[in-house]
């Protein structure tokens, strides 16, 4: 018998340290702590940690519709302090939490022509909406907060307020920013400052006020030491030293809601941290992030990635997604910006929900690093989906290259209440990133204000098994026989195996004889390490056998009963990492072809080559690499063709180029971000073995590289190869176009042009010119620009006065003069039958164009930009992928007085397209195009019809009946109708003339 020593090595460890990815299966959703509020006062609205000690840790809830003792005043909002405790009873839950006393006073009052009013109103103020917290210091806010302004009429305006407390709550000051003499809708009147609010981490106050300057929106910075000093409530209007605002911005602003919003964190690598804001209806109701130097930032910002920058979540909760030609569906979206240098952010990378009215992403919550992998999480709200709409939160976890991968969802927490007992919004608001129970992991916090309830969750600490087996030696002689059996009936026990399993193991343990055996290992904080050893053995006759490698397997415990059989002084239990394989196998090797020395030198030689030499960017790309490998020396153990592969390539699969040759086993392995495929040239790869596989694989992207090279047990790498590829782009753009009408005819029945138009009606008909640039591919283009000519003016007098510039997909327009200068009325845009055909059908390779060069059955005067005034518009187009169109479609109306006064001269009024590619990838000419297409006018006569009545009709069929009566008779009585007879005298001459015949005869 031969024998080699095996040894099992096995290491449990529970991980400390901070997370940072998105795995959050390790928040404990069975048993949160519930707080409970009054009824119907929305307690939950808005929640935030507050530990104002190390060995403290409490929760503060916002209430924004709970009456409080404040004398006269009538659901002013409160906030709430809810101790969390160190060791939570479920059965004790709900917790109890009090009333923070920030204000306790009724409405400040002021004389009026000598009658007392209220200066301020309290009640329904909302105070509680938005609370934060820095270290010590808390702020909560009332955005429905009204006071008088300076008016005489008693009008009052929402200006919103804030309160400050720190010291834990021993010191309290009131912060208005917008309660100024600038009142109104065009001031601050409408303010309703601390709809948002944050703090810097020196502790700066971050406030948004929406409502400003006609919903322009303001944001405000001021410093809570600044705030407290010197604050006396008799102090109406005040002005803290060394407070920052934003200004009113253009008219064109207006209605935007910056501020509704607001963040703050590091976006230029300086010192100091720059704020967001949330312009949720800028850039014509798409809405916006804006970045300044402590003016102003969006939803939220947390490190992703491995820079110094942090990134921006942004939430879209009304985003609504259509599936084919089905009716759109508002599901909410978020988008995830990742900032790889001072204010350069990648394109988004999207997480879209999937609950109708869920309103997915109305919060999101930076987790931290709550599984302990170096990665950040994510928790996002859906306070309105789930089955029963009674809403859910959930938790996404980051990665590695996360671009390429994305974030992975990893929990979903849901709220525990029956459908029939209304919405309970929770979700509405999330808060991350602090740890409660002092157990080095975040906690979340989760909001449902319908409710009125508050759970935290906490992490659960994430235990880690690694597992090695290590095999000693590795590869075996058959010539070193140093094991022996010394029990007597070991050949009888073996017999037996084979006639019970059906089969005999190749491989025993010593001690028992068995193929298998189980091991216990007790592993702790106090033990991380513990080992077990034991001693295989191979029969002799199996040494022989056709098979070169023997497998050993090695199973770790099951995850059940790893969380029951690990104990350690936490509460809840802590779960396994999901990461972790829980068996592997490694393999044992005899000894073969090794020469005289029993040495094994084996000579590997490789040769590769690529059945193209160029890929085209966004093609398929399909790429079929041929290995040559050969050896030429003696066998050669535990060889592997190795094939790096780039990571745009997609590996597909291996096949045989020689029929005749053995069959490979490959695997595609990530090693180290590395893609990999890994085949097994066999175990020994014995002299003279020649192998050629055709690896197969699709480059999404470009790449130039692809590296190869093997290796064995001896000998770490062969010759490697390296192949290279040249990358373009190609780019087929059609310029595709159509008016709507294409003729319109003059002069229109009952119809008359007005001196002084009002409307757009009062000018002439509507014409539209639809302009498509479509990428048929295969490459994307970067930027292009479209440039249309518009037959504006013949010198002084309109042509098609154009009215709008729309469009659709990745471009924007803007014109060299405005639309629309005498600012007419405009009708409602409907899209014609004309446009929607031409959507519908725009990736059809094969759509009719309209062209001015068609022939044209009338001589007309043709006016293009060559003999008239044009109104210039100029288009970017963004990105533009395979298959994607950017549209433009140009409203407007013919002005029909100019052609009035030159009756019956037929005129082609042509437009001009033009398209220049300026950013496309890897290529050395740019495609561009020019086309034209024009509206014919005619003159026609119009069709004119005359009403006859009925009784006229008939009156003249009698008439003409008496008419033809009266003619008759008057014949008649002519003898027009008498029959004409021959005269007598003519009859006497007859009858002589025959008798004298007769006589004759």
């Amino acid at each position: 018998m031969y024998a080699f020593g095996g040894m099992l090595c096995r290491v449990v460890s529970v991980l400390w340290p901070v997370l940072s990815v998105v795995s959050g299966f390790n928040l404990h959703a069975e048993r949160p702590a519930v707080y409970r509020g009054p009824e119907g006062s929305y307690f939950g609205y808005s929640v935030d940690f507050y530990r104002p000690t190390p060995e403290s840790s409490t929760v503060l809830v916002g209430a924004p519709k709970a009456n409080t003792s404040q004398p006269g005043i009538i659901e002013g909002g409160a906030v709430y302090y809810c101790p969390y405790p160190l060791n939570p009873d479920p059965t004790k839950q709900p917790y109890s939490c009090t009333q923070i006393p920030f204000d306790n006073t009724n409405n400040r009052m002021i004389k009026v022509n000598g009658t007392r009013e209220p200066l301020e109103f309290k009640s329904h103020q909302w105070f509680g909406a938005s609370v934060r917290t820095h270290k010590g210091k808390v702020v909560a806010c009332a955005p429905l907060y009204h006071w008088r302004a300076v008016k005489v009429n008693g009008e009052k305006d929402p200006v919103g307020t804030c309160y400050v407390a720190v010291q834990n709550f021993s010191a309290y000051a009131e912060y208005s920013p917008c309660r100024t003499n600038d009142p109104d809708p065009e001031g601050q009147g409408f303010c309703q400052a601390g709809f948002s609010v944050d703090f810097t981490k020196e502790g700066t106050l971050v406030v948004g006020g929406p409502g400003s300057f006609y919903w322009q929106g303001q944001v405000m910075t001021a410093g809570v030491a600044e705030i407290l000093n010197g604050y006396s409530l008799k102090a109406v209007l005040r002005r803290v030293p060394g407070e920052k605002h934003t200004h009113a911005a253009a008219d064109t602003h207006d209605d935007s809601y910056l501020g509704y919003s607001v963040a703050v964190g590091e976006f230029t690598g300086d010192s100091e941290q720059e704020l967001i804001a949330g312009v949720p209806r800028g850039a014509q109701n798409f809405g916006y992030v804006s970045t300044e130097s402590h003016a102003c930032i969006t939803a939220h910002t947390h490190t992703h990635t491995q820079y110094m920058y942090d990134d921006v979540l942004v939430g879209a909760p009304l985003y609504m997604e259509r599936e084919r030609e089905s009716k759109p569906k508002e599901v909410g979206r978020v988008y995830l910006y990742l900032q790889h240098s001072p204010l350069t952010f990648s394109e988004p990378l999207l997480l879209t929900g999937t609950h109708t009215f869920g309103r997915f992403g109305t919060a999101i919550a930076p987790l931290g690093d709550l599984n302990q992998d170096g990665y950040n999480d994510v928790a996002v709200g859906c306070p309105f989906g789930g089955e029963d709409r009674s809403g859910l939160v959930l938790i996404y976890n980051g990665q590695r290259d996360l671009t390429a991968r994305g974030l992975t969802l990893s929990q979903e927490l849901y709220g525990a209440w029956a459908s029939s007992s209304g919405l309970s919004g929770y979700g509405f608001t999330l808060r991350g990133d602090r740890d409660l129970d002092n157990n080095h992991y975040p906690d979340l916090i989760v909001g449902a204000f319908g409710k009125g309830e508050v759970s935290v969750y906490r992490a659960r600490p994430v235990v880690s098994v690694e597992a090695e087996m290590i095999l000693t030696p590795r590869i075996l002689n058959p010539d070193d026989r140093s094991c022996f059996l010394t029990e007597s009936d070991t050949m009888l026990q073996l017999d037996w195996l084979k006639g019970v399993r059906g089969g005999v193991k190749r491989v025993y343990f010593l001690d028992s004889h068995q193929p298998q055996h189980t091991g216990v290992l007790t592993l702790g904080h106090s033990r991380p390490h513990s080992c077990l050893n034991y001693t295989v053995y191979l029969r002799v006759s199996q040494t022989h056998s056709s098979a070169k490698k023997m497998n050993l397997s090695l199973k770790k415990i099951k995850r059940d009963h790893l969380q029951h059989t690990v104990r350690l002084d936490l509460n809840p239990r802590p779960p396994p990492h999901r990461s972790l394989p829980f068996s592997f196998i490694s393999q044992a090797y005899i000894l073969l072809d090794c020469g005289e020395d029993n040495e094994c030198i084996p000579d590997l030689q490789l040769s590769a080559s690529i059945d193209r030499t160029e890929l085209v960017v966004g093609d398929d790309n399909l790429v079929m690499l041929t290995i040559n490998a050969v050896n030429k020396g003696e066998g050669a153990y535990e060889t592997e063709l190795h094939t790096l592969l780039p990571p745009e390539a997609d590996y597909i699969g291996v096949e045989r180029r020689i029929e005749a040759l053995s069959r490979l086993n490959c695997e595609y392995r990530m090693v180290n971000d590395s893609r990999l495929v890994v085949c097994d040239l066999g175990n020994p790869m014995v002299a003279g073995t020649e192998v050629s596989p055709t690896h197969t694989h699709k480059h999404k992207r470009t790449q130039k590289n692809t590296h190869t090279h093997i290796s064995n047990k001896d000998s770490s790498k062969s010759n490697p190869v390296s192949l290279s590829l040249s990358i373009s782009a190609r780019a087929q753009l059609d310029l595709r176009g159509v008016c709507h009408p294409s003729q319109v005819v003059l002069p229109f029945p009952h119809w008359e042009p007005k001196e002084n138009p009002v409307k757009e009606d009062d000018v002439g008909p509507q014409v539209t010119h639809i302009y498509e640039l479509h990428n048929s591919g295969p490459s994307s283009i970067r930027e292009a620009e479209l440039q249309v000519g518009w037959p504006s003016r013949f010198r002084d007098e309109h042509l098609l006065y154009a009215l709008e510039v729309l469009t659709d997909g990745p471009i924007s327009c803007r014109s060299n003069t405005s639309l629309n200068p005498l600012g007419l009325q405009t009708s409602s845009v409907q899209d014609t039958p004309e446009l929607l055909g031409f959507l519908r059908n725009s990736s059809s390779p094969h759509r009719y164009r309209r062209a001015t060069n068609a022939a044209q059955p009338y001589s007309s005067k043709t006016l293009n930009c060559s003999n008239i005034i044009c109104l210039r518009v100029l288009c970017v187009v963004g990105r533009l992928d395979r298959g994607q169109s950017a549209v433009v479609k140009i409203r407007s109306r013919l002005w029909a007085h100019t052609f009035l006064q030159r009756r019956n001269d037929p005129y082609l009024l042509n437009s001009t397209v033009s398209f220049r590619v300026t950013a496309l990838l890897q290529t050395s000419s740019l495609p561009q195009h020019t086309t034209s297409m024009g509206t014919l006018v005619l003159w026609g006569t119009p069709d004119v019809a005359f009403a006859i009545p009925l009784w006229v009709i008939i009156l003249a069929i009698l008439l003409g009946l008496l008419v033809l009566a009266m003619l008759t008779l008057a014949m008649w009585k002519c003898g027009f109708f008498d029959r004409a007879r021959p005269p007598a005298d003519d009859v006497s001459d007859r009858e002589q003339l025959t008798s004298d015949q007769l006589a004759d005869a």
